[in-house]
């Protein structure tokens, strides 16, 4: 059996009325559901980042995961500069950490990277992405992953050492690793078909009737939800065991 893993969940947003509106789990609930299915000797801890509510200490979890937020990393909001701020600290203490959409765009510029709204426009539902840099936490191989995405601001400059390990025309920086620690993800793995319908309902996107629909036909298909949360305890147990870069 695997040694315990303790992850802290960044929650820098909970989707509560999406998730209700589609008969979903709590944010919480998905990421343990998808994680516990890959290794059952795992534990949580919510922090709502979004609430201002911080962990007191970095060694607070063994690793760390920032989630998406419908907040832009470059908005001058006080949480958001207060998460920006605790980013630096794990990465000052080199604490295994892994970012999901806002939570890789918020790495990539605290690390000194640039987050802008994107000139190509919306990227939603299954994101099509080839694996540029193989890593040897990244098992089992790909040539390629499919991840459901949903953004219009992308990560434009990348902090100095930075690699892309997955890249598509559309986002070249999709999937970069930044470090032995830090690795983030435009997409998210834990959303699904139901979610981003479920998000493309609301009606902030009534009037945007085209991409609305270009949406729904976006994300119709089978992302490697399976495959991301397999590589991303691959990653933070290799984090944790081997100082030396991965």
């Amino acid at each position: 059996m695997s040694q315990p893993l303790h992850i802290g969940l960044l929650l820098c947003d909970t989707f509560e009325p999406i998730l209700k509106q589609v008969g979903g789990l709590n944010y919480s609930a998905i990421f343990q559901k998808e994680f516990l299915a890959i290794d059952s000797n795992i534990r949580f801890t919510d922090f709502n980042a979004y609430k201002g509510e911080l962990p007191n200490t970095v060694d607070q979890c063994d690793v760390w995961l920032i989630n998406g937020s419908p907040a832009g990393a470059y908005e001058d909001i006080d949480w958001v500069h207060q998460l920006s701020g605790f980013i630096e600290q794990l990465q000052t203490a080199k604490k295994p950490t892994f970012g999901i959409c806002f939570g890789h765009q918020l790495m990539a510029q605290a690390l000194g990277g640039k987050v802008e709204r994107s000139n190509k426009g919306w990227g939603i539902g299954i994101s099509h992405n080839s694996v540029v840099a193989a890593k040897q936490y990244m098992q089992p191989r790909a040539k390629g992953i499919d991840v459901m995405a949903f953004h219009q601001d992308q990560v434009v400059q990348l902090p100095e050492g930075s690699e892309v390990l997955a890249s598509s025309d559309f986002c070249p920086n999709y999937m970069v690793q930044y470090n032995n620690h830090m690795l983030s993800i435009q997409g998210h793995p834990e959303f699904n078909t139901q979610i981003v319908e479920g998000v493309l309902a609301r009606e902030s996107f009534d009037n945007r009737p085209a991409i609305r629909a270009q949406g729904m036909a976006n994300s119709v298909g089978k992302p490697d939800t399976k495959l991301l949360f397999q590589w991303v305890v691959n990653f933070y147990r290799q984090a944790i065991s081997h100082p030396k870069p991965l």
